[in-house]
């Protein structure tokens, strides 16, 4: 799966001028948080999204305008109206919105950028919310490097050391620059979570195929080089055909990983649940009945694993949706994942009552 920059790296390299429309600032209810990024081609193709029908088609307008023009520009979306039969925005809040331009010339350093991106999770780049400023960025990492410059000494230094609190936060802000010069974006990009799936049965795959559509880097492995290949697997980044406990030890997993353990066995199973209870993984599930699913339980916490621990493992995996079919299920699974990512209750929405 390739990151936003990656793909306006292809598209510059390739000799186009596209816009980056950005969220820069949100207030009240919005579709997109400060940072959701949609680009767009000057054929019109876009990728991402900034909230879709909540004033994206004015943006993408104003972004064709920039790339005729060379103009940079902030867009001003307000989604606070009345809700009539005739309103076409119905979120409730103000968006801020910087169309930014990327050009051939700056191709190198979207190569920096995305070379940055292969050893780290994080980075972030700061940009004058100008229209006369072209090409004026630094982009700093988590360890203090930077490359680029805003003009001058003492902004260089202020906006790296707001860089450094944003990633340290994970949240992209906005910040004043020195001198009466323009507001600074810093943007902080995360590469995708990777959601690695322990087995590649009937579940895996529709699971494989949402979890894309949802951003996801996605894993699958299986002992079973007839389950675990790319012709079942076409949608995942990386498909290992591995003993599932070597594969698991071997694998990266940190703060970024959810692993869905959802093997064809009891000792598969067990195997998995040795390699990752203790890891640094935003999410632990595993498939099975409760029965199955206690059984499994009480053979790793014979292993030595504390109730700490086991308390982590999300079994059976899933929210209850009454899901059926394996698609069903994947839905299911992927409610769960999300819900741990973004902190939400699992309550239906209309429980929350009008307004809230």
């Amino acid at each position: 799966m390739k990151n936003i920059y990656e793909e306006i790296e292809q598209y510059v390299a390739g000799g186009e001028t596209v816009a980056a429309a950005t969220v820069v600032s949100t207030q009240g209810s919005t579709p997109r948080e400060a940072g959701a990024k949609m680009v767009v081609r000057p054929s019109g193709d876009i990728v991402g999204t900034i909230g879709g029908g909540c004033g994206e088609a004015e943006v993408w307008q104003e972004a064709m305008y920039a790339i005729r023009d060379g103009r940079r520009r902030t867009v001003r979306i307000d989604l606070t109206g009345d809700v009539t039969l005739d309103t076409e925005m119905v979120c409730g809040g103000v968006m801020s919105i910087f169309v930014d331009l990327w050009e051939e010339r700056e191709a190198e350093f979207l190569a920096t950028i995305n070379r940055a991106f292969k050893g780290r999770r994080k980075v972030a780049l700061a940009t004058p919310l100008s229209t006369d400023q072209a090409r004026l960025r630094r982009l700093v990492l988590p360890d203090g490097h930077t490359v680029g410059t805003l003009g001058d000494d003492k902004t260089d230094a202020l906006i790296t050391s707001q860089a450094l609190e944003a990633l340290a936060q994970g949240a992209s802000r906005v910040v004043s620059s020195l001198r009466e010069g323009p507001d600074v974006f810093i943007e902080v990009q995360v590469t995708p979570p990777t959601l690695l799936i322990a087995g590649g049965g009937h579940i895996a795959v529709p699971l494989t195929k949402m979890g894309t559509m949802l951003g996801f880097k996605m894993v699958v492995v299986d002992d079973r080089p007839a389950f675990a290949n790319r012709e079942r697997f076409p949608d995942a980044d990386e498909v290992l055909a591995a003993d599932f406990g070597e594969a698991l030890a071997n694998y990266p997993l940190d703060e970024q990983t959810y692993v869905a353990i959802m093997t064809r066995g009891h000792a598969h199973d067990m195997e998995c649940l040795l390699q990752v209870v203790d890891a640094p993984v935003a999410y632990i599930g595993m498939i099975g009945s409760r029965r199955r699913v206690r059984g499994v339980l009480d053979l790793v916490k014979e292993e030595g694993c504390s109730e700490e621990l086991l308390a982590r493992v999300h079994a059976p995996i899933g929210l209850d949706i009454g899901a059926q079919t394996p698609e069903e299920i994947a839905l299911s699974v992927l409610a769960e994942v999300v819900k741990v990512r973004r902190g939400g209750t699992g309550r239906s929405m209309s429980h929350r009552g009008v307004g809230s």
